[in-house]
C-alpha cells in the first residue's frame, strides 16, 4: 500500500500491551508515516515494548501522568496534541487500539482515502461498524480483527458514533477521541471547510467551533469508503475484566450488563478486516523480527491474564496460558 507523507495515527493507552504489535502492525500497514502512542500508569510490560519499538524507529511513545481525579484520555490527547507529530502532520487519525480502520476506496490505504476526501473537505467522519463477542468465552493471544466476525448491521444504531480522518491538524485546538474541535483557521464552511461523511456526502452538522459531536444521525451513517471497526467487547472473560473499571474517556462506570446487551451485536458476518491479509501479515512480521519484541509482548500476555485471574481470585500460576507466555518469554532472548 502507499504511504501518506507526514501522516499520524495517535491511541491512548494503559496496560494494553497484547494488543500493541497487531494495532502498530495494523496503522503501518495502512500507510501511515507516524505512529504516537500517549500510555498512562501501565503496569503490565507495555512501556518496555513501546520503548524498544520506539528504539527500532517504528513509533514515538509519550509517558503521561494524568490528574487522578480527571479522565486520563482526554488528558493523554492533549498532551498529543502538543506534540510534533500532530502540530506537523499532513494528516491524523486517532483511534483506540480496539479500534481498526478499514478503507473500501483505492488500494485501501490511509493515501487512498486522502485523495477522496482532497479538494472536498477537511476530513471524514468515519462511523463505526460494532463486532460482537461471537460467543467466545475467553481470551487467547490471537489477532483481534481475524478472531471476531461477527457484526452487527449497518444500521445497527451502536454505529453512529464515529472517528475522523482530518488534515491540517495545526488548524485545531485539541485533539478529542471522536475528532478534533475548537477550529483556528479560516472561515469554517467556506470551501473545502467542512467533514464529510463516508459516503462522500458533506455532513455540516459536525461544526468544530460548536459542541463537540461523536455520533452521526442514523440516517447519514456510511461504511461506503470507510468504516471504523470497533471490537467493543471480545470475549465474555475479557468483558469481565473490565466490568466495574471507570472508562479511561469519562472516568463513568460504563461497562454494565446494559452496555454488553447493546454492543455484542453478532448479526452477520463481516470480513471486511480481511482485505488485506497478506500485507497486515508482512507489516506485523516486520515488527516481530526486532530483536526482544516478541519477549516482551509475552511478557505482556502474561501480564494480562495474570491481572484477569487476579480479579477473580485465581492464581494466575495455575492457568495454563500464564505458563506458556512465561516460558515462551524466557525462551526468547532480550536482545
Amino acid at each position: 500500500m502507499r504511504k501518506l507523507s507526514a501522516s499520524t495515527v495517535v491511541t491512548s493507552v494503559r496496560n494494553e500491551g497484547p494488543f500493541l504489535l497487531e494495532w502498530v502492525a495494523w496503522y503501518r500497514m495502512l500507510g501511515f508515516e507516524n505512529v504516537l502512542v500517549v500510555h498512562n500508569d501501565c503496569t503490565d510490560h507495555s512501556p518496555q515494548l513501546l520503548r524498544l519499538l520506539e528504539r527500532a524507529g517504528v513509533l514515538v511513545q509519550k509517558k503521561n501522568t494524568p490528574d487522578p481525579a480527571l479522565p486520563p484520555q482526554p488528558q493523554n490527547h492533549i498532551v498529543a496534541t502538543g506534540h510534533r507529530l500532530v502540530r506537523e502532520a499532513s494528516w491524523v487519525f486517532v483511534a483506540d487500539t480496539d479500534e481498526f480502520l478499514v478503507i473500501h476506496t483505492g488500494d485501501n490505504s490511509a493515501a487512498a482515502l486522502a485523495d477522496a476526501v482532497a479538494g472536498k473537505g477537511i476530513g471524514m467522519a468515519i462511523n463505526w461498524r460494532i463486532f460482537g463477542s461471537a460467543g467466545k468465552a475467553a481470551w487467547h493471544d490471537a489477532f483481534i480483527h481475524r478472531r471476531f466476525t461477527r457484526a452487527g448491521t449497518v444500521t445497527a444504531q451502536q454505529n453512529s458514533c464515529f472517528k475522523t480522518f482530518f488534515k491540517e491538524p495545526a488548524g485545531f485546538a485539541k485533539l478529542r477521541a471522536h475528532g478534533p474541535c475548537d477550529w483556528q483557521g479560516e472561515t469554517w464552511g467556506a470551501g473545502d471547510r467542512v467533514f464529510l461523511l463516508a459516503d462522500g456526502t458533506p455532513y455540516e452538522p459536525y461544526h468544530p467551533t460548536r459542541r463537540p459531536q461523536n455520533s452521526t444521525c442514523h440516517e447519514r451513517m456510511s461504511n461506503t469508503l470507510a468504516q471504523v471497526n470497533h471490537y467493543a467487547v471480545q470475549s465474555r472473560e475479557q468483558f469481565a475484566f473490565k466490568r466495574g473499571r471507570p472508562s479511561a474517556a469519562t472516568l463513568m462506570d460504563r461497562y454494565t450488563d446494559d452496555f454488553f446487551q447493546r454492543f455484542d451485536r453478532n448479526e452477520e458476518e463481516n470480513i471486511s478486516a480481511l482485505a488485506c491479509e497478506a500485507a497486515f501479515d508482512a507489516a506485523h512480521a516486520q515488527l516481530a523480527a526486532i530483536p526482544g519484541v516478541m519477549r516482551l509482548h509475552h511478557l505482556c500476555c502474561a501480564d494480562y491474564v495474570a491481572a484477569m485471574c487476579k480479579k477473580r481470585g485465581d492464581d494466575p500460576k495455575a492457568d495454563p496460558r500464564w505458563q506458556a507466555h512465561i516460558e515462551r518469554a524466557s525462551a526468547l532472548p532480550r536482545h
